[in-house]
């Protein structure tokens, strides 16, 4: 068309927008086009011939009704592409001749001259004859028609030149044209969509309506013109013929399964039922299908019924259309790989099913809970969830799940048949895959939010167990000296968090968002939020996260330090006048401290002497109280010179900056300075000591002193001037407590000091001291117990006090036989808990001898029985052996002596000592009883005889041996176990078979019927039988119950008994 070229020269060949309509040249360049006229946008598109073109701020007339922008049609669409400016188009022509005509002179060149010309011969005539040779003729022909082709492209170019004067007009045309060829496209494809759809609506086409036959039908209910075919109904179908027809398909199916395809079911229909014509095949936690056959032959295929997810949450049902395809592909897998091929398709389905279900509830939680955190990617047969999409640390790292079908193939790439696909787990933590992880997910109840709960809880249990390995592997938190708690629930990660002590009962507790996984710091001091600013910025806070909660309770400890130690007599400061290396000297000295980094804080107390102070260092080495002695500063020297050093024992686990604590400092560092001035007396003199950190009962719990001790050779040479040896029994070296230092006015002593001199402690207390927690049981001893060792009965205590002038050394005889001292307290202590059956005779430090009876009997016992149970028995207990252990002797014809063996080593028990005088009382009546029976059957023959075995203190088997009625030869044998048990909250002996014996389970054999029949059956005074055996109290029913026992067992020895019974079979019968 006029006006317009379309050519490929790459310029505007895109597809543009009609938005910049008015500021295009429709086929003009910038300069010799004409422009294009703007319309009013309300008029474009329009396409009303009659309507004057008006501009923009002209008035409407006033008769002109008013246009509403909703009843305008569509804006005509511009047709811009291809479309090139007419300079350009020219510009090309001109460029293209001139290089034709090159071109065409070159070739005319090339063309070979005439023959005469050629030779050289022809001579010059002036005549304006034409030439007419054939090569002149071929070149003008060339010429001719070079410029009759380029006459008719300029003549081209003149007709689009004068055209695009009216580009305007020929702009619009192309547009209408290009509109109504659009309109015209529409309405053919509106006839095919027509022709389309009567041909889809064929099969729901319904015939014009009969209204002559439905008279027909209505007036006389039949149709007399229409033929009858006379078809024979089929024979209804009977209930009875329906149930045998199941029956018969049920018995068909149970033949196929089980004979022929039972080697080819896969493993996961194994779990089958049939019932109602059809088999069911259940997969727990996949899905069910009902299948059938339709033919008695074996080699036919099954049929589809029916299909049921066996997952939740799963669709109720399967539309029409979803319900059909699966229909026809696992008809297709059973006709073709049978039941294999069914289960293969079925199982792949539901894993694809369950990948489905969690993305769709990966979605949801996206634009939920989940929102802005979660990024959800569906892949093949896969999901890909990345969580903590936009937490603030970690920028640099990502973190996602990705949930996919397992082909189950092996390493060596290929499939086992019998191992199924599964869903698989994989986890990128940081931008690495984790390949050992504990995390579980239930592919039966689909929840992908427990799923990422778990993941998440799982990356919070990661950083937050990171921190805490990494503090509790410093000595601060490896030695006890803080709290360090990790909490950790696998069901809530939000309970997931990492509590350390910063200071007594201040603790910051560091926790993670689940949802976002920012670190969240409690409580919100100013401090804790400039910490938890800083550890959200960190790039890797589980490797760096330590380090600043180690900062944070450096800032809260010194903080709290400096506001308390203001209302005291202390006072705090950083700067100190020792140099770096000599404070490092000090810190790092110690053998339980690290070279971690640390920070220093000062304290002295109001009146002390400058050259004392205390240190307290901090760092995840531990921190560390010091008292530091410094030498006067001499001129000419840079800072302080330590003079000695030493460490305050002061728990930092008990640490809490209160009056008390400043109250106890005090107390400690002050004893302690006397100490070093005591120890430095004791040095001059060259008595030999050393010093132990043990506790000190006589300061408070939260101060520690030393225990000296000094060698006794020592101080025996300074009392009398020779060493003696006459002590070796006794230990070489000799404890001393420093209970504390007194000044002279709190001792009593109100002498006034010398001229210039302050009051300072001038008294050393040093004691050693057992307090009796019980007075009571020490009524008896009263006064000196031995020469060196003092008992108070009115504040029931042991104890030996020492009182030396400051800086004297102060020692004093201990008796080596201070072991001794606390096992006769335990004793002591035994004995009074025994109650009044139990009677000292005599306590010393070297004996004691104590008798023991039970008369814990009801009133109405026999005399005889009475007598026997009053009378006591005595033991002896020697504490002088020479390995320290506890020697007990008894006397003859004690009960006890059978198990003499037990009783010593009870005796050195640590833990059975305490019991052992109350097992005398609690075992003597069985003990009687027990010999009673063994003295009884002791005149029987070796074919019959009662053994009898102490498994234990607390456990005696009896072992009854008799003959076999009919054949003394052989023997039979009963075992019953005695052991003690508690019932209805008190202890009792119960009786019963031992386990060991092979019959104790059969109620036909003759032990067991004649014990329950005289025995577990039987109820006596103090003893009941329990129909497999019987309890009896210890005081006054397991004697009774053991006669009663041994007449049932003379019972069963063939001819009667032979021998005398127990002397108490009568009263026990009875």
């Amino acid at each position: 068309m006029a006006g317009l070229l379309r050519m490929e020269n790459g310029i505007h060949t895109g597809i543009r927008s009609n938005h910049d309509r008015d500021g295009w040249m429709n086929g003009v360049n910038g300069d010799g086009g004409i422009s294009i006229k703007r319309e009013h946008h309300v008029e474009k598109g329009k396409g009303l011939a009659d309507r004057p073109v008006m501009e923009v701020d002209s008035p409407m007339p006033e008769t002109a009704p008013a246009v509403k922008m909703e009843d305008v049609p569509d804006e005509l669409q511009h047709i811009t592409a291809e479309i090139i400016p007419i300079n350009m188009f020219l510009s090309r022509l001109a460029q293209f001749s001139h290089a034709a005509l090159q071109d065409q002179i070159a070739a005319l060149a090339s063309k070979p001259l005439p023959q005469g010309l050629a030779n050289g011969n022809a001579t010059y005539h002036s005549t304006t004859a034409e030439d007419t040779s054939p090569e002149s003729l071929e070149k003008k022909t060339m010429l001719l028609n070079f410029i009759h082709e380029l006459h008719t492209r300029w003549v081209k170019a003149l007709v689009l030149a004068e055209w695009s004067k009216k580009a305007d007009q020929v702009g619009k045309l192309i547009d209408i044209r290009t509109h109504l060829a659009t309109k015209l496209e529409l309405f053919n494809m509106a006839v095919w969509d027509l022709i389309k759809t009567k041909q889809d609506m064929l099969w729901a086409k319904v015939p014009s309506p009969d209204l002559k036959t439905a008279l027909e039908v209505l007036a006389r209910g039949k149709v007399t013109w229409m033929p009858e075919f006379d078809y024979v109904p089929l024979p209804p179908v009977s209930d009875e013929e329906k149930q045998s027809f199941i029956e018969n398909l049920d018995t068909l199916l149970h033949a196929r399964l089980s004979l022929d395809e039972y080697e080819r079911i896969p493993d996961p229909f194994r779990d089958y039922k049939i019932e109602n014509g059809r088999v069911t095949f259940v997969v727990p936690g996949e899905f069910e299908v009902d299948l059938t056959i339709s033919d008695e032959d074996f080699e036919k295929q099954f049929w589809f019924i029916d299909f049921r997810f066996q997952f939740q949450p799963a669709p109720a049902q399967f539309s029409e259309q979803a319900r059909m395809h699966l229909e026809l592909k696992v008809n297709d897998a059973l006709a073709t790989g049978g039941l294999p091929a069914c289960y293969n398709y079925l199982h792949e389905l539901t894993l694809t099913a369950k990948i489905v279900e969690f993305a769709r509830q990966a979605k949801e939680l996206s634009s939920a809970r989940w929102t802005g955190s979660l990024k959800v990617e569906r892949l093949d047969r896969a999901l890909a969830v990345q969580y903590w999409v936009n937490r603030p640390h970690s920028r640099g790292t990502k973190s996602w799940i990705i949930l996919a079908v397992n082909s189950g193939k092996g390493s060596d790439g290929v499939r086992d048949p019998k191992r199924a696909s599964y869903l698989s787990l994989r986890w990128f933590r940081d931008n690495l895959e984790i390949k050992n992880f504990d995390i579980t997910f239930d592919v039966e109840t689909v929840s992908m939010e427990k799923l990422l709960t778990t993941v998440t809880g799982r990356h919070i249990e990661h950083l937050l167990s990171s921190m805490y390995n990494k503090l509790a592997s410093k000595p601060r938190f490896a030695q006890k000296q803080a709290r360090l708690d990790l909490q950790i629930n696998k069901q809530d990660p939000g309970d997931l968090s990492l509590t350390m002590q910063l200071l007594d009962q201040d603790s910051v507790t560091a926790s993670v968002d689940p949802f976002t996984g920012s670190f969240s710091l409690l409580p919100l001091t100013p401090i804790v939020v400039d910490a938890q600013k800083i550890i959200n910025s960190l790039a890797a806070p589980a490797e760096e996260g330590a380090g600043v909660l180690e900062i944070l309770r450096c800032q809260h400890t010194y903080s709290c330090l400096v506001h308390r130690a203001r209302s005291v007599t202390w006072n705090v400061h950083r700067a100190t006048q020792l140099t770096q290396d000599e404070l490092k000297s000090i810190v790092h000295s110690s053998t339980s401290s690290s070279r971690e980094p640390f920070q220093s804080i000062w304290l002295r107390m109001a009146g002390w002497n400058p050259q004392w102070a205390v240190l307290l260092s901090m760092s995840l080495g531990g921190d560390q109280w010091w008292l530091v002695e410094q030498s006067p500063q001499r001129q000419g020297t840079a800072g302080h010179r330590v003079k000695m050093y030493t460490k305050v024992p002061i728990n930092s686990e008990q640490l809490r900056f209160s009056d008390t604590f400043f109250r106890n400092l005090t107390i400690i560092t002050t004893g302690m300075i006397a100490h070093i001035t005591d120890f430095r007396e004791l040095h001059t003199k060259r008595m030999f000591y050393t010093a132990r950190e043990e506790s000190n009962p006589f300061l408070p719990p939260q101060i520690t002193m030393p225990t000296v001790y000094v060698r006794l050779s020592d101080m025996l040479t300074t009392r009398t001037g020779t060493k003696s040896t006459s002590f070796a029994w006794q230990d070489e070296y000799v404890p001393v407590v420093f209970k504390g230092v007194r000044t002279s006015s709190q001792l009593g002593d109100n002498r006034p000091p010398e001229a210039g001199q302050r009051e300072t402690p001038v008294k050393t207390i040093a004691e050693a001291r057992l307090v009796v927690k019980n007075r009571g049981r020490f009524q008896f001893l009263k006064g000196n117990v031995d020469h060196d060792v003092s008992y108070n009965p009115r504040i029931g205590e042991f104890s030996l006090r020492l009182c030396a002038d400051m800086g004297v050394p102060v020692v004093q005889l201990l008796s080596v036989r201070i072991q001794a001292l606390e096992r006769l307290i335990d004793m002591v202590e035994a004995i009074r808990r025994a109650g009044k059956n139990v009677v000292p005779q005599s306590v010393t430090l070297r004996e004691v001898i104590f008798s023991y009876s039970n008369n814990n009997l009801p009133e109405n016992v026999p005399p005889e029985m009475l007598q026997k149970a009053q009378q006591s028995y005595r033991v002896r207990l020697d504490l002088t052996t020479r390995d320290r252990r506890v020697n007990v002797m008894l006397d003859q014809g004690n009960p006890h002596l059978r198990v003499i063996d037990y009783i010593r080593s009870m005796a050195n028990s640590p833990v059975e000592f305490e019991q052992l005088p109350m097992w005398f009382v609690f075992t003597l009546p069985l003990f009687r009883a027990i010999e009673r029976v063994a003295d009884s059957w002791d005149s029987f023959d070796g074919s019959t005889a009662c053994n009898i075995f102490h498994k234990s203190s607390n456990w005696v088997t009896l072992r009854f041996i008799l003959p076999v009625p009919g054949n003394p030869t052989l023997r039979r044998a009963v075992n019953l176990d005695i052991k003690p048990h508690t019932r209805q909250g008190k202890i009792v002996w119960h009786v019963n078979r031992a386990e060991t014996d092979l019959s104790a389970r059969n109620e036909n054999d003759e032990f067991n019927r004649v014990l329950k029949q005289r025995v577990w059956s039987a109820k006596g005074a103090g003893f009941r039988g329990l129909t497999t055996g019987a309890a009896a109290r210890p005081d006054d029913g397991i004697e009774a119950l053991i006669a009663l026992i041994d007449d049932s067992m003379r019972s069963l020895i063939p001819g009667g008994a032979t021998g005398p019974p127990s002397s108490s079979s009568s009263s026990s019968s009875s």
